[in-house]
């Protein structure tokens, strides 16, 4: 009896799954992120601030700069929430979404990640999409506690279609979060 490629189909999903699952343990290890450097792993309580891409200076915006948390994992993701200050009008976004994204080590000290987030209007409406890339160096203090990362990053956005419609850049710095020492 010939099986059909409905009845085998559920057997090659899994096995491509498992390939994949695999795969990615062998490059998203924790040992390629943090070979000969510091632990990146964790979440970080970020001040980020809008500058001038040309002179590095903040720009003059309410709310800036602004509270950020960073969550990295050690499978190469990660996750960031914040509330950057309102948009300039005539932009009608009101909401951000969560941002999702990917970090790599890149050698020393040194790490590089990309993350993006949606913009709403007051109707739940997606109204932009925005790109940011960061160069990131961890500081490392007496124990994990005392870590410390700084950051400059490029940003991109795009409308819903995909059209880029503006560019600009951020520095921030970060503390990891950690359990208080109780006395």
């Amino acid at each position: 009896m010939q099986t059909s490629l409905l009845t085998r189909l559920p057997s090659m999903t899994l096995a491509v799954m498992l390939t994949l699952v695999v795969a990615q343990g062998l490059v998203f290890s924790p040992e390629a992120h943090a070979a000969g450097g510091g632990k990146l792993e964790g979440t970080w309580l970020m001040e980020v601030t809008i500058v001038n891409c040309t002179t590095g200076a903040p720009l003059p915006i309410p709310g800036n700069p602004f509270p950020a948390l960073h969550t990295y994992m050690r499978n190469g993701m990660m996750l960031r929430t914040g509330a950057p200050p309102p948009p300039a009008p005539p932009s009608t976004a009101v909401a951000l979404s969560t941002a999702h994204g990917i970090w790599e080590h890149t050698g020393g000290q040194t790490f590089r990640e990309r993350f993006r987030f949606f913009s709403f209007n007051a109707a739940g409406v997606h109204v932009s999409t925005s790109e940011i890339t960061v160069e990131r160096s961890l500081i490392q203090g007496n124990n994990a506690e005392t870590d410390e990362i700084i950051g400059a990053g490029t940003g991109k956005f795009f409308t819903p279609t995909g059209m880029l419609v503006g560019e600009g850049c951020t520095e921030d710095r970060g503390r990891r979060v950690a359990f208080e020492e109780e006395e």
